[in-house]
């Protein structure tokens, strides 16, 4: 009798485990799946998607699957604030996980706060989303003030004295343009020429036309992909040569495709190790997962895979049940986390992460080459 009620007991157990084993815990992206980011942000959703896949099939996390549900909010940060509000009325709002462009991200910052949903990787290396740091938002990445120092440093420190700037003409560039004046000014120079384009819908004729009147040694390409390659293809066939910098939001693959036959030669600055290399435990994991689902690599398919890995480790820390102020505190004291040969650093007033910056060229085989 008493070994039938055991096996009943362990029965239920089981039972119950199977249950919980089936129960999704599902996170949130909110993001551009139309308009010029939507390639570069599919690669970083299907990287995520992939760290998913492999933690669900190693078990989930404490027994629960990761389920990714995904939001097109068109690059309009109006519509990123209505779909967040719409799924925090809704009570389904546990996280958010890389959401998109600096301007969405400045909009989605008051309700974070105001809700205490955790943000884990969001794509913006603003530099106001840490500054000062925000309990619930946990990034991965250098700024894009950081990024652009670097650039400016870079080739400054190889005799390079005339700078042209494409400054996204939203927050992203207004961010960005603050240290660069500063870097500017303390290097004693003065850009020859600025121009802004709107990063949702690029028209970059009339800004070839002003960088071309300088003729800069080197343009810093502070936009949207397509506006980058837009601009470099359209200044070369015009007949205007220089170095072309673009920061970390132009490492993905349909910023070469559209860059096409000038890809050559064009610099992108990075934030994250080099997935196309077996140097790092995290691009090893990485290119293991992609080759599993015939997916092409990227660094934005690299970020999106680290930052759905951190994001599991927070669950774990969260416990079986988590709420978002209970990912919020597990997070934060997760303290310094290895990824992969990728460390990042968290606790109270530390919400960064990281402050990697290095630089990749395109070569002519279309590949980022370090």
């Amino acid at each position: 009798m008493f070994k039938t009620i055991v096996a009943l007991l362990l029965w239920g157990l089981l039972g119950l485990a199977e249950v919980q084993a089936q129960t999704p815990i599902t996170i949130h992206h909110i993001g551009p799946f139309t308009g010029v980011l939507a390639g570069s942000n599919k690669e970083s959703v299907e990287g995520a998607q992939l760290y998913f896949d492999v933690i669900n099939a190693r078990g989930g996390v404490l027994g629960h699957p990761l389920r990714l549900e995904t939001l097109d909010d068109a690059q309009d940060p109006k519509r990123t604030v209505a779909l967040f509000e719409q799924l925090v009325a809704e009570k389904k709002l546990l996280a958010l996980l890389l959401p998109r462009s600096t301007p969405s991200m400045e909009a989605l910052l008051p309700g974070v706060a105001q809700h205490g949903i955790p943000v884990v990787g969001p794509q913006t290396g603003g530099s106001f989303v840490n500054q000062p740091p925000r309990r619930e938002v946990f990034t991965l990445r250098a700024s894009y003030q950081k990024e652009a120092e670097s650039a400016i440093r870079l080739q400054h420190s190889i005799g390079v004295r005339s700078f042209g700037l494409l400054l996204a003409d939203d927050a992203f560039g207004r961010d960005t343009l603050i240290n660069i004046d500063k870097v500017f000014k303390e290097l004693q120079i003065q850009p020859l020429a600025t121009a802004k384009v709107d990063n949702r819908k690029p028209d970059v004729t009339a800004a070839v036309d002003a960088l071309l009147a300088k003729q800069p040694q080197v343009v810093l390409l502070i936009v949207s992909s397509k506006a980058g390659s837009d601009f470099v293809k359209l200044y070369q066939q015009k007949g205007g040569r220089a170095t072309f910098m673009a920061l970390s939001n132009c490492s993905n693959n349909d910023f070469i495709q559209g860059l096409g036959t000038s890809a050559r030669g064009v610099i992108v600055m990075q934030t994250m190790p080099s997935p196309f290399s077996a140097t790092t435990a995290l691009a090893r994991e990485y290119g293991a997962a992609a080759a599993k689902r015939n997916a092409a690599l990227s660094y934005a398919g690299l970020y999106g895979f680290a930052s759905a890995k951190l994001l599991a480790l927070g669950l774990a820390k969260a416990g079986p049940t988590p709420t978002p102020a209970a990912l919020t505190q597990a997070l934060e004291s997760l303290g310094e986390v290895d990824l992969g040969g990728y460390r990042v650093r968290y606790g109270p007033g530390e919400r960064v992460g990281s402050n990697f910056v290095d630089s990749a060229i395109i070569t002519e085989q279309g590949r980022f080459m370090r």
